[in-house]
């Protein structure tokens, strides 16, 4: 087992948070999945779900699964420490011993920085523990989420190179069930995508319909904007002879077009068309919605995939290695955000005249 300090320095590196709170929000991503509950931040209609009568309420969400969400946490934190990785990058597999197995009995044992103002006692950990039901459930968690994936995984035949199928680790499934969201329920990243979308296409009547006229300014900053949409993502640098754009790149691309933006309209000439210019210039809200509202979406991910590729073994390739990180889910979620983004481009290249391809 690792030094527990230097353990849980390099997680709070990792996350800004210690690994306990990192625990936390990955395993409450996998029981919201597991039961259905929906967390959206932006939900749909209220009530009763006719495909999901078996969704929980919230008292019932709170009372049974909450402490589910904490076993499998600690279950997390203590395979994870025993192994010498991140919380996200231990194996998924590893959590069954820990929750319903042969080191249940000593999930309580040792330290664990919690974030809290009063640290928990042994007795504290065990109540969290909990009964036989409680770790039974933690398994069915755990026992869905292994099934989901092997079928996601018949999804990505096409990149197979030859090698064994990689291991399964705690947070590739939470990024792909972030994706997918709730079974029955559609993802929250949809939701900035649609309202990109009605923004673009509320720009592209104005302009079509004479309702709105660009100034020369606004013709400008589109030029500028569209070079930088039309350009092929490439970074992070692929091995030689590995051809791009890769999906890691495609990814990594999107928190670029966002500070692309907010660099442009921190200029003089551009300011009324960023968040401290004009609320109502149809230009600006087409191009925020996209930059900071679709593709803000893959933020987080763009993240935590470039320390996952910094990390990437020098011998695995990039077929394998995006095969382990970008579940499918994950890349559905990138081609809604490219093609509301390619939807911009084509009005910017309206706006800007052919010269913005110079």
């Amino acid at each position: 087992m690792t030094d527990g300090q230097g353990w849980e320095r390099r997680n709070e590196a990792a996350y800004g948070m210690v690994a306990w709170r990192r625990a936390v929000m990955t395993c409450g991503s996998l029981v919201a999945w597991h039961t259905g509950y929906d967390t959206r931040a932006v939900p749909g209609p209220s009530g009763p779900r006719p495909g999901r009568p078996d969704v929980p309420d919230g008292a019932r969400y709170t009372s049974v699964w909450m402490p589910v969400v904490g076993l499998l946490a600690l279950a997390a934190c203590r395979a994870a420490r025993e192994a010498d990785v991140l919380v996200d990058d231990v194996e998924l597999s590893a959590l069954f011993g820990w929750v319903d197995g042969a080191h249940t009995g000593t999930l309580q044992e040792g330290l664990l920085e919690t974030g809290e103002l009063r640290g928990r006692t042994v007795e504290g950990w065990l109540k969290l523990i909990g009964d036989g039901k409680r770790q039974r459930l933690a398994r069915q968690v755990l026992d869905g989420h292994v099934m989901a994936h092997i079928a996601d995984e018949r999804e990505l035949e096409e990149t197979r190179d030859g090698t064994p199928a990689p291991v399964l680790l705690l947070g590739d499934r939470a990024r792909a069930v972030r994706a997918a969201g709730i079974p029955d329920l559609e993802p929250e990243w949809a939701v900035d995508v649609a309202y990109a979308r009605a923004q673009v296409d509320r720009l592209d009547v104005a302009l079509r319909g004479g309702l709105w006229t660009p100034t020369s300014r606004h013709r400008e900053y589109a030029g500028l904007l569209h070079r930088t949409l039309i350009a092929a993502p490439d970074f992070p640098s692929l091995p030689e002879g590995v051809a791009g754009p890769a999906w890691v790149q495609r990814v990594l691309r999107m928190p670029h077009l966002d500070s692309t933006v907010l660099t442009l309209t921190e200029l003089p000439a551009f300011v009324a068309f960023g968040p401290r210019g004009a609320a109502g210039d149809p230009l600006g809200a087409a191009v925020g919605s996209v930059v900071h509202n679709a593709a803000g979406t893959l933020v987080k991910t763009a993240a935590d995939l470039e320390r996952l590729w910094a990390a990437r073994p020098a011998d695995q390739t990039v077929a394998l290695w995006e095969r382990t990180h970008l579940p499918t889910p994950v890349r559905t979620q990138v081609l809604a955000v490219e093609k509301v983004t390619a939807e911009l481009g084509t009005v910017l290249f309206d706006i800007a005249g052919p010269d913005s391809e110079q």
